[in-house]
């Protein structure tokens, strides 16, 4: 094995996939492109999802590339582990519907094996499969000729890749054995067959079957076509390749680390021979070494990307990170801005194949700066923020802690130095806990807009006058554009493309408050703009995200209007969310407080704190009480004033999650329900028509989101769909039944699905429905169970009698069936005669159906120190090209070849004697 360099081992990448007529995509930028699940490009496969699942036509159907991604989940890992990084690179190949299994691991096994290429001893290489995965383990087996001992099993824990939302599969994964020095409790394969933590086998490469869609939602789908999605980590190949204890000694982080050197007193320290230092002292200085020249890494791609610093998504995980690597410097004694001194070091080593970084070090060196003196100053009221709680309360809270963190960058760990060396104790628990709620808000609440604002100067410097009277009118004639952009770049025009357009009026509702943005068209002439998404700006300005067909130009006058049907039903459901909100306080009592919601045309819910259970009872009363407003006609009064008197004189409830202006609105149902709100609400409550709770759910300690429907048309369409749905369910357990019912009848059954064939469709009958078919179901086990024990109790009646034998005080029954027998019922059969004969080897065959012959064996305890049925089916397997296992009593095992048994049956003892 040639040691390479990082851009070598690149290159020879893409060169080998481009020999196997593999056409190269570029690294494309770390901000995703229509793709509101993803915050950053976390793997190489991500940019590439409308290809694998049909929406798009590649260039090409073999693909390769070096993508860079950001991973940001577990940050505070970094510095602290051999190969964690927050920018890493992913070298990828992939099939978009050409080759599938055999060919992937081929080309896998070619690369890393072949002199050519990289040239890995093979005998250093163990591959782990999906347990179902039988293609790809015969492919690792018999193709590849693999052992069984290197071919490791998992489950859907390692073995099968997704990530949120798009394709996902089956994968199997290489792995590299880096030697015993790397195994200090010499554990040897059991590291890998146990998936334990470890730094003797580093997986080099996965190679995900993509077969699957995951929706998002729980459900998944199978994909057009079946594809190939490869991901070997640039870093750890490098890592191998130049024989380094961590990838942090490989020339993609070296230089950095060498860089930082030169500015301090401390040196890196690392041993060829164990991954770290025993001296606690220089751990910490490696530690802040290496968070430095990760953090380093990834700012300046992101910010080359077009992400700066700032206070949300995407900004404020950059700001997060240099003001990290900005208290590690701190760490070595660097009391003043460094960072910016070494973006050029990161350029030098990336440029050769990101050549652009060249072009943009000026810019990213000066945002760099600009964050770590803003921070340096911070730092300076989060260390006085720091004395004051340690010298006022002796120990650092977890909201002290999270402020500490969040507002002023204090990294956890520091916290809890600092106050170890005070001599006081840190809530990291309860820190973590705000940690997470935190991250699920951000989460929850980004938008892909908001994420454009913070990438350009354009969005904050915004100042153009935008009316929105969508409150009163749904269509507006004859207004401007009166501005316009695309790729964050203000445009004067836009043809046959997507953009963002703001106008003079807008009769199109922002999306906020809960509620989903309007859509609609922009008309002039010929050309038309579909509106697809509506956000607000910086200063309320509506920002119309539109495709194009034609041309539309800025100060253009047009004709505006929203989707009045989709608007029609929004009303409803937001106006719903308002009724039900109120209901909640009322059946729950009044402690209850909306923590967030979501309606549109379709649907609403919302989320609520609640300090208990929400039990069926009282999610009835709620619905009851809901219907019981629509059906008052109670109309919707629309007040204006300033906050006070919102508070005080109508007791409007207000969410301080939540900015308001001076002036705010007020949405009124009589004295059931009064909220500060900005959206679109129906005139009356009896518009709703009416509300149906189609779910809940918990989100976590005390936190509960309640799914609902309104109007009579969508519950109709709702519960017509349910019906159907609970209705086949039961048909289909019924129609078992009745298989079966000739050996067992069940009076009850047939009973309840008399119920169930009865009911019409109505909002009563759902839910006695759902109460019925679970009450079917239940009961259908209790049949299928009583059903199966007849059956194996006539099986065991028929066969009780069978011929056995005796061999030197031991029992044999050898038996071959004539007809198809159920594996289940043949363990039943053998724990029969293990009960009558002490000493009794059991031999049953089933030969009836040519695809799946059988062979199940038993011994019986007494015989356990000669005989044991495991042993026995791993002896036999090789010879019968069989496949199977068991446990020390019983074992079963599939086979293909008939001679063998033959032979075996003739004269089992003698001839396991002979195989032992």
């Amino acid at each position: 094995m040639t040691k390479l360099t990082a851009n070598a081992i690149r290159k020879m990448w893409l060169d080998f996939f481009r020999s196997k007529n593999h056409y190269e995509l570029p690294s494309v930028s770390l901000i995703p492109v229509d793709d509101p699940s993803l915050l950053w490009i976390n793997s190489g496969v991500a940019t590439l999802k409308p290809y694998f699942d049909g929406r798009k036509t590649p260039p090409a159907p073999r693909l390769t590339n070096s993508q860079k991604s950001i991973r940001t989940n577990d940050i505070e890992n970094v510095g602290h582990t051999a190969r964690h990084h927050t920018l890493f690179e992913m070298l990828g190949n992939f099939s978009i519907g050409d080759y599938f299994k055999k060919e992937a691991i081929v080309y896998a096994w070619e690369f890393l094996t072949d002199k050519k290429w990289i040239g890995f001893d093979p005998a250093k290489l163990y591959v782990t499969v999906y347990k179902d995965d039988q293609e790809a383990y015969d492919v690792w087996h018999n193709v590849i000729g693999l052992s069984p001992e290197r071919i490791i099993k998992g489950g859907k824990d390692t073995n099968f890749w997704e990530i949120g939302e798009g394709p996902c599969g089956p994968n199997t994964e290489i792995f590299y054995d880096r030697g015993e020095k790397y195994d200090s409790e010499h554990m040897g394969i059991k590291l890998l067959q146990d998936d334990l933590e470890n730094d003797r086998y580093l997986e080099v490469w996965n190679i995900v079957f993509s077969q699957y869609n995951n929706n998002g939602d729980g459900t998944y789908t199978d994909l057009p076509r079946k594809n190939i999605d490869t991901g070997a980590g640039l870093e750890r190949i490098t890592s191998i390749i130049q024989e380094t204890p961590t990838n942090f000694e490989t020339d993609l982080f070296m230089p950095i680390i060498k860089a930082v050197e030169k500015l301090v007193q401390g040196k890196y320290h690392y041993d060829q021979t164990a991954l770290f230092t025993n001296d606690a002292q220089q751990i910490k200085i490696n530690t802040a070494f290496k968070v430095i020249a990760d953090h380093l890494r990834a700012v300046t791609f992101a910010i080359a990307d077009g992400v700066f610093p700032g206070n949300k998504d995407r900004g404020y995980v950059i700001r997060r990170l240099i003001r990290r690597a900005s208290l590690y410097g701190k760490k070595l004694g660097l009391e003043q801005p460094f960072l910016s001194q070494l973006v050029q070091t990161v350029i030098q080593i990336m440029s050769e194949y990101y050549t652009y970084l060249i072009e943009k070090q000026s810019i990213i060196e000066q945002a760099v700066l600009d964050e770590e003196n803003k921070f340096l100053k911070t730092l300076e009221q989060g260390n006085k923020l720091f004395n004051e709680v340690k010298a006022k309360y002796g120990l650092i809270s977890k909201e002290h802690a999270f402020r500490l963190f969040e507002s002023y960058g204090f990294p956890i760990e520091l916290i809890e130095e600092e106050a170890h060396e005070a001599g006081i104790k840190v809530d990291r628990i309860g820190f973590e806990e705000l940690l997470a709620n935190a991250k699920e808000i951000s989460r929850t609440n980004r938008k892909d807009i908001k994420a454009i604002q913070l990438q350009s100067e354009l969005f904050t410097q915004l100042d153009v006058v935008s009316k929105f009277v969508g409150y009163e009118h749904e269509q507006v004639n004859n207004t401007a554009i009166v501005f316009m952009f695309a790729n964050d770049h203000a445009v004067s025009e836009l043809t046959n493309t997507t953009g963002y357009l703001i106008l003079a009026e807008t009769p199109f509702y922002a999306e906020k408050g809960g509620q989903a943005a309007d859509h609609g068209l922009i008309l002039k002439d010929n050309n038309t703009a579909y509106v697809l998404d509506v956000q607000q700006g910086p200063n309320k300005q509506h920002l119309h995200y539109v495709k194009v067909e034609g041309t539309l130009k800025k100060e253009d006058l047009v004709n505006a209007s929203i989707d009045s049907d989709r608007r029609f039903y929004t009303r409803k459901n937001h106006s719903g969310t308002h009724l039900i909100h109120a209901a909640l306080r009322e059946v729950l009592g009044t402690h209850v407080m909306q923590t967030g919601s979501y309606n549109d045309d379709e649907r609403l819910r919302i989320d609520i704190t609640h300090n208990q259970p929400i039990t069926t009872a009282e999610i009835m009363a709620v619905e009851a009480s809901v219907v019981k407003a629509i059906r008052a006609a109670i109309p919707c009064e629309v007040i204006y004033t300033d906050m006070q008197t919102a508070l005080d004189v109508h007791q409007a409830l207000a969410f301080f999650t939540e900015k308001y202006d001076e002036e705010v609105r007020i949405i009124k149902f009589g004295t059931y329900s009064c909220e500060l709100c900005g959206g679109t609400h129906v005139a009356n409550s009896q518009d709703v028509e009416d509300l149906l709770v189609t779910g809940i759910e918990s989100k976590g300690a005390g936190t509960f989101r309640i799914h609902a429907i309104t109007s009579n048309k969508t519950i109709a369409s709702y519960l017509n769909e349910q019906f159907l749905k609970e209705k086949t369910e039961a048909v289909n357990y019924f129609e078992k039944y009745n298989q079966g019912k000739l050996v067992l009848t069940d009076q009850q059954l047939e009973q309840i699905w008399d119920q169930i064939s009865n009911l019409t469709v109505s909002k009563q009958n759902w839910k006695l429905l759902k109460q019925l078919v679970n009450q079917f179901k239940e009961c259908f086990k209790h049949w299928q169970k009583q059903y199966d024990n007849a059956i194996i109790r006539d099986f065991v009646k028929q066969y009780h009698a069978l011929p056995v034998q005796e061999n030197n005080g031991i029992q044999v029954l050898i038996y071959q069936f004539s007809t198809k027998v159920d594996v289940n019922a043949l363990k039943v059969l053998i724990d029969y005669y293990k009960t009558r004969y002490s000493n009794i080897l059991i031999f049953f065959v089933d030969m009836t159906d040519s695809t799946q012959q059988k062979l199940v064996i038993g011994v019986s305890d007494a015989l356990h120190n000669r005989y044991q049925a495991n042993r026995i089916i791993q002896q036999l397997n090789p010879l019968l090209d069989g496949k199977g296992g068991g446990n020390n009593s019983v074992a079963q095992t599939g086979f293909k070849n008939k001679t063998i048994i033959t032979k075996l049956l003739a004269d089992p003892l003698a001839f396991l004697q002979q195989h032992g």
